[in-house]
């Protein structure tokens, strides 16, 4: 009888060591990749999380600097929305000069939704003061209008003739 239950000891001990030799089998070859797996996951997780928070934060303070600067600007921004009256700039061109021509040259529009409309303009000065002031006049006008250079001033017999190129800028409202 001894004998009978040796043999079912030993049979019960080779069963667990087989057992577990599956088992052991089965952890390295699933279980131990899927937690590095999943311990890489976590790590990306964590750190998408970080940046879409620090992100959100940035988008927030964005926000808040648009939200100053256009309370700040608004009748800057707002002038990009008014059609640009030729007959008022050349009636304000005329309280400075003589012979006042303005001319269109081009109209394009920029990628980030600008029309600008592009403008040679050929004026006469008895000084070139007037020149100076009228570009400071220009502030009060509504539109955001821009002088390009170079500006050419050549003396004309007691007359200082004024040639320069000059944009518009204009956006539609949605």
């Amino acid at each position: 009888m001894k004998n009978g239950s040796d043999n079912k000891t030993l049979r019960f001990v080779i069963f667990i060591l087989v057992f577990m030799i599956v088992v052991m089998f089965f952890v390295f070859i699933f279980v131990i990749p899927s937690i590095k797996t999943y311990k890489s996951k976590k790590a990306e997780y964590f750190f998408q999380k970080r940046q879409e928070a620090q992100l959100r934060e940035k988008r927030q303070t964005l926000e808040q600097e648009l939200k100053s600067l256009q309370k700040k600007y608004k009748d800057s921004l707002g002038s990009f929305a008014n059609d640009f009256n030729k007959s008022g700039f050349l009636t304000l061109a005329k309280r400075y000069f003589s012979n006042v021509s303005l001319k269109e040259i081009k109209k394009t529009k920029s990628e980030s939704g600008l029309d600008i409309y592009e403008f040679h303009a050929d004026f006469n000065a008895d000084t070139p003061i007037k020149f100076y002031e009228f570009v400071d006049a220009l502030k009060g006008i509504d539109n955001v209008i821009k002088i390009n250079f170079p500006v050419v001033l050549q003396a004309v017999n007691d007359k200082i003739d004024l040639k320069f190129n000059m944009s518009v800028y204009h956006v539609k409202e949605k």
